[in-house]
């Protein structure tokens, strides 16, 4: 039998596009975000460090609420809080790897059995059954007490994870990196590496955010064949992506990255905070695949819906 072996690597890069903004009135070139009849104040004072939104005149002003409605009253309450969109990727570092013996999906906590690697705000990425099978869950610490990890919220199919660990492939990952490691290939090997996304984003009508690659899978000019029939096999030449979350898409199917258009892995249609998806490259062999030092280059993309 011959053993292929081969250095593999996918690099995870980021691009983030600038968020477009639909005001309440507009024309073809003048836009009146909102309006007031009042006397004096200026509408954005600035200096070196500080920035001053005031308005002279107003009555009445503030936040009031009943059971079902909430009202900002007077002219700031329009500018109180700026558009933003934001995304954070996080890739599985092999090199901070420990292995985990109890899970709580209910206390969102990991028992490790090692924690002096992790660090509060780390985030953390949990593998049972490492493989093209794979069950995970990825969150961001928010404690550590001995070798319990406690994290804000899991996300991807925690309730999908053992109580306890089989003793298997069952893996913890700090997931900080920003690479997307697959390591020496061998024929019949299943391999994976795992990344997170992260949005926040006050767009009321939600985000999307999609992967493209800048080439294939590639080394030279050999290329790895794309998934195309929903499963990464092993034993076969094949490469794609799983997404893993309630805001995935595409979820339960293995899929290519397109290297002409974009895939869309995740979106809201309402405001984000702490969004998560997992995203799990998957690598096969066979035989015939000629070795070399194989790379690739995915743009994750986050456009709001503002």
């Amino acid at each position: 039998m011959n053993i292929w072996k081969r250095n593999w690597s996918i690099y995870v890069t980021l691009m983030v596009l600038v968020p477009s903004t639909v005001f309440a009135m507009s024309s073809t070139n003048y836009a009146i975000e909102w309006d007031s009849i009042n006397s004096g104040g200026e509408d954005s004072s600035s200096s070196t460090n500080y920035q001053l939104r005031d308005t002279v005149g107003e009555h009445g002003t503030g936040i009031s609420s009943s059971e079902n409605y909430t009202l900002g009253a007077g002219y700031r309450q329009g500018d109180s809080q700026d558009p933003f969109l934001s995304i954070a990727i996080g890739t599985q570092e092999n090199s901070v790897q420990t292995t985990w013996t109890n899970f709580s999906n209910s206390t969102s906590s990991v028992t490790v059995a090692s924690a002096g690697s992790f660090s509060t705000s780390d985030y953390i990425g949990v593998i049972e059954n490492r493989g093209f099978g794979q069950l995970v869950a990825v969150g961001k610490i928010s404690g550590i007490n001995g070798n319990v990890i406690s994290v804000d919220d899991w996300e991807g199919e925690p309730a999908s994870l053992s109580a306890v660990a089989s003793g298997g492939d069952d893996y913890v990952y700090r997931m900080n990196g920003n690479a997307a490691q697959l390591g020496v290939q061998t024929v019949s090997t299943e391999s994976t590496s795992m990344t997170l996304t992260d949005i926040a984003t006050n767009a009321n009508n939600g985000y999307t955010v999609s992967v493209q690659g800048d080439t294939d899978l590639s080394y030279s000019s050999v290329s790895i064949t794309n998934v195309s029939d929903g499963t990464v096999s092993v034993d076969a030449e094949e490469y794609g992506i799983e997404t893993v979350g309630t805001l995935g898409v595409g979820t339960g199917s293995d899929l290519d990255i397109p290297t002409s258009t974009t895939r869309t892995i995740q979106n809201s249609s309402t405001y984000a905070s702490e969004d998560r998806v997992a995203v799990i490259y998957k690598l096969s062999v066979d035989a015939v695949t000629p070795a070399g030092d194989y790379t690739q280059t995915v743009l994750y993309r986050v456009t709001g819906n503002f």
